[in-house]
């Protein structure tokens, strides 16, 4: 019989931490649209100060910058290492409210159901925001102006609709939680309560901005240069809400190190795993198992 205390090698299992892998997401499209501009503002300045109507600009459109070579190049390169582990953050967050909402005491009633309608609404949003995202990323205002307005819609839509439905979820399954002391860690407890207090404070910014980005979006399509013949500001104030709601859009999404703190994504041989398992058990249950099988027989 194998001696329980030998083990069978398995390949090296791969550990990586949620904190360090938002940081990580994160991180990539704020390098990408630095790195980016820097390109286009150094190798197609006059590219990307003009808009549709020729109106000129004193700040390039995102879309300008990122529709435009060696700039577009970059964020491609910068989305395409980003968008894959969005969807692992959409699952981690659909599986935590789907665990809270089931710690409820009952599980009828209307805010029952809303609630659960509204967790797979925000994971719908959240995959609707990284589709809109690669559309807007991968076909250029340069290449397919109409299709590129309607990704940017979609994506705007979307980020703003998933910012909303994650904070009813978080207030009533996990912030809630907190204020009602109903969580004994204390380091959790103010975890949630920064997370939350973050993601008002940005979803404020980003919902004002977006709207004075609104604004001088039918500004400047209604009149691209003013009555006395100068160029229009409103597509440079379009730009300016495009930077800063982009910036608050990724602090919104780096919150998550604190809902996910002690989280970590492991991968492992399965199959030795199970075998090293096996070992582990005593003889004592081992020769149980065998009296049952027989016993069943």
């Amino acid at each position: 019989m194998a001696n329980k205390n030998e083990k069978i090698p398995s390949e090296t299992t791969v550990r990586i931490s949620i904190p360090y892998l938002t940081n990580l997401i994160v991180s990539l499209p704020l390098i990408g649209m630095v790195a980016s501009f820097i390109a286009s503002v150094l190798f197609t300045k006059e590219q990307i100060f003009e808009s549709e109507c020729g109106s000129r600009n004193f700040i390039p459109s995102f879309s300008s910058v990122i529709g435009v070579s060696p700039g577009k190049y970059i964020w491609r390169m910068a989305i395409a290492f980003h968008c894959f582990p969005r969807f692992l953050i959409a699952l981690l967050y659909h599986n935590q409210f789907r665990t809270s909402l089931n710690k409820f005491k009952t599980n009828t009633g209307i805010k029952f159901l809303i609630l659960k309608q509204l967790i797979h609404l925000n994971t719908f949003f959240e995959v609707c925001e990284v589709f809109g995202l690669i559309l807007l990323s991968y076909i250029s205002s340069k290449e397919n102006y109409s299709l590129h307005e309607k990704a940017f819609i979609i994506f705007m839509l979307s980020s703003t609709l998933r910012m909303v439905t994650c904070l009813i979820l978080f207030r009533q399954l996990l912030y809630k939680c907190w204020l009602n002391n109903e969580m004994n860690e204390k380091n959790k407890k103010f975890r949630f309560q920064t997370s939350y207090q973050w993601k008002m404070g940005l979803f404020c910014l980003a919902f004002i901005f977006s709207l004075l980005l609104v604004i001088a979006y039918i500004r400047h399509t209604s009149k691209c240069s003013n009555n006395i013949g100068q160029p229009s500001t409103a597509w440079s104030y379009f730009s300016a809400c495009e930077y800063i709601i982009c910036c608050v859009i990724m602090g919104y999404h780096a919150t998550v190190c604190w809902d996910f703190n002690h989280f970590e994504l492991t991968i492992y041989n399965k199959t030795t795993t199970k075998l090293n398992h096996d070992l582990n058990k005593s003889e004592q249950d081992i020769e149980n198992e065998q009296k049952d099988i027989y016993l069943s027989r």
